[in-house]
Parts: structure tokens; sequence; C-alpha cells
């Protein structure tokens, strides 16, 4: 089962976006990604969440100005 998104906290895991969301065909989403990749399919939810984590980084590095020459965030592309 592919998963796309994960978040852990030091309890374990709090929420994954994986085929179950993205290949439902229930209208009811209560996945980590918040119905960015419900029912989308694998290769629409990959670039979705690819998309996403871009505006993350861009967000941050704009909110954090004094840190971007310091840790330059990236994301690699696994698809």
């Amino acid at each position: 089962m592919t998963t796309l998104i994960v978040v852990y906290n030091s309890d374990g895991c709090l929420g994954r976006c994986d085929a179950r969301c993205h290949n439902a065909k229930h209208p009811e989403c209560n996945c980590i990604c918040g119905g960015m990749n419900h029912g989308k399919g694998s290769e629409q939810a990959a670039i979705n969440t690819r998309l996403h984590g871009r505006e993350m980084i861009e967000a941050w590095t704009k909110d954090h100005p004094d840190h971007a020459n310091i840790t330059a965030a990236f994301q690699i592309s696994l698809f």
C-alpha cells in the first residue's frame, strides 16, 4: 500500500495518507491529507502531495528569511 504522507510524534503514528484514501470510493475522509488526495488515484495524489510539499517549503522560507541562507529547504522527488 502506497503511503504518501505520515505524521509521527513520540507516541507513534498520528495519521497517514495511503491507498485507502487516494483510491477511496466513499465520500468520507478522515485522513491526514485533509481530503486533498481523497479518491484522486495514486498518480494524482502523488502530484498533489509533491505540490503541497513545495508550497510548505516556500511558505517556511518566506516566514524565516534569516534562516534561508543557513538551512536550504528542498524536496527530493521520489517518483
